[in-house]
């Protein structure tokens, strides 16, 4: 396991006060006939929001539109093109986890009844958005999904290809406060103020910059007292996997899953993943479009683009033998715009939630979100007794980083180890934390107070409300 905790004096300039933007400005936006280092005025006005939300994924869309109809004004970030995080630019728009709640289950009951991908509705989906089967929708299709529903908030103003490039950051007491990001919009920087911050990335960069302490890689059982893991860390995260979606061009093609080397493929319905043993069953049904779990390798460091890259190529050499498949058999292949990455960064919170936590089923006091998902870390063989575990609650406290205020984090970056992470990583439960997220973000800026001032009855009964605890019951309780 690897504790950064990155001294915050020394990420600004030497004997530079805090308040002024953490790291240094990225070369590119200052004045490039400049003198003395001096920032040249940007084009953009400052914007003043009561809440900032960085990443418009599962986490952050949920997020933003959970603190927009809280009645904060909020500005959502993201560095795509494009809002949707993992469904769309990843390609991983199969749902795992549960339960599907709130704003994820109203996307997916819009996917469901407009978008399905045999062209037909299922009508055993349910009010709660899980029939036991296995269905994905197109990347499009959550993209429109997403748009729509943003659409409807008034209070969100969405700002697409909008790197976040530093962050501001004031002395505190004994925290440091966030109060605000800095963006790159259109080769200029703009600042964007906010009484909180929402990290939403899914990489914790925000957090980073910030100087948070973060957790990055796997940690040994006995750092936390898990029953399983490793004995010595080996510092490594989970693997990436680069999705893909083929598709029928030729008439009367038959998919090839008998030839196809590795790699699973998943068809809308089927509660399984289709082996070599279907391929009759696959000509019966007639699909013409599938879902490939790729190729899977393993990322240096996932928070280094570069090595990002290198590990795309290596998955790319992998890929070249099925896609030749594919297409010589009549079959079109579309690639994710990026490699799937599960794990990034893990911001150290006042309580880091822990596979004994999970296998316990332990639902704190300050329970925020529930979830249900296996633990599911790729990589790393598990009893199979401990992979198919019950409900549990994810704590307030792993949402705030320690020493730090004006931050809260959602989704797959909160506070937990490497093996409780692998199971609320997933979709419906990023989503549900960051309702939480954004819910706790409005109730700070509109009442002027801190996140950790914040009555937690009074904010689990917001999130009851917004029908955040249905579907799942509580079998244990502790403080």
């Amino acid at each position: 396991m690897k504790n950064d905790r990155k001294d915050f004096l020394t990420r600004l300039a030497g004997g530079a006060l805090l308040g002024l933007f953490a790291p240094q400005l990225l070369q590119g936006c200052l004045s490039p006939g400049s003198k003395g280092n001096k920032e040249r005025p940007s084009k953009y006005p400052r914007l003043k929001s009561d809440v900032a939300v960085v990443g418009a994924g599962p986490g952050g869309v949920a997020a933003a539109i959970a603190a927009a109809r809280q009645g904060a004004k909020v500005v959502l970030i993201e560095e795509d093109s494009m809002p949707g995080g993992a469904p769309v630019d990843m390609y991983v728009p199969f749902i795992c986890g549960n339960p599907r709640v709130g704003v994820f289950r109203e996307m997916v009951q819009q996917l469901n009844a407009r978008y399905p991908v045999g062209g037909q509705s299922c009508a055993t989906f349910g009010q709660a958005g899980n029939d036991g089967k296995n269905h994905w929708w197109l990347p499009g299709s959550y993209a429109q999904v997403i748009y729509g529903i943003l659409a409807q908030e008034a209070n969100i103003t969405l700002m697409c290809s909008a790197p976040v490039v530093a962050v501001s950051v004031v002395a505190d007491g004994t925290r440091n406060r966030v109060t605000g990001v800095r963006i790159l919009r259109n080769g200029e920087y703009q600042d964007i103020d906010a009484a909180v911050t929402v990290d939403a990335t899914g990489t914790g960069l925000v957090a980073d910059l910030a100087g948070c302490e973060y957790m990055y890689g796997s940690e040994a059982k006995s750092d936390y007292g898990e029953p399983v893991g490793l004995e010595v860390s080996d510092g490594k995260v989970q693997p990436c996997t680069w999705m893909f979606i083929s598709e029928r061009i030729k008439r009367n093609a038959v998919f090839p899953v008998d030839l196809l080397k590795g790699g699973s493929q998943v068809e809308d319905n089927l509660n399984r993943w289709v082996t070599k043993d279907d391929k009759a069953d696959m000509i019966r049904r007639d699909a013409g479009i599938y879902l490939h779990w790729g190729k899977t390798v393993y990322c240096k460091d996932t928070r280094d683009p570069l090595e990002l890259a290198n590990a795309q190529q290596e998955a790319f050499e992998k890929l070249r033998e099925n896609m030749g498949i594919l297409h010589k058999a009549g079959y079109a292949v579309h690639l994710a715009p990026k490699l799937g990455v599960r794990e990034v960064r893990r911001i150290k919170g006042e309580y880091v939630l822990t596979a004994t936590d999970l296998i316990n089923g332990v639902f704190p006091e300050d329970t925020i979100a529930h979830a249900h998902y296996a633990l599911d870390v790729w990589g790393m063989k598990l009893p199979e007794a401990m992979k198919h575990i019950g409900p549990y609650g994810i704590p307030y406290r792993s949402l705030l980083p320690v020493k730090t205020e004006g931050l809260v984090t959602a989704g797959r970056i909160i506070s937990a180890t490497r093996i409780a992470h692998s199971s609320l990583r997933v979709q419906p439960i990023c989503s549900n934390i960051g309702m939480a997220a954004g819910t706790a973000a409005a109730m700070a800026a509109l009442y002027r107070t801190g996140l950790r001032s914040l009555e937690i009855g009074e904010l689990r009964k917001k999130l009851a409300a917004q029908g955040l605890f249905d579907g799942l019951k509580q079998k244990k309780q502790t403080t």
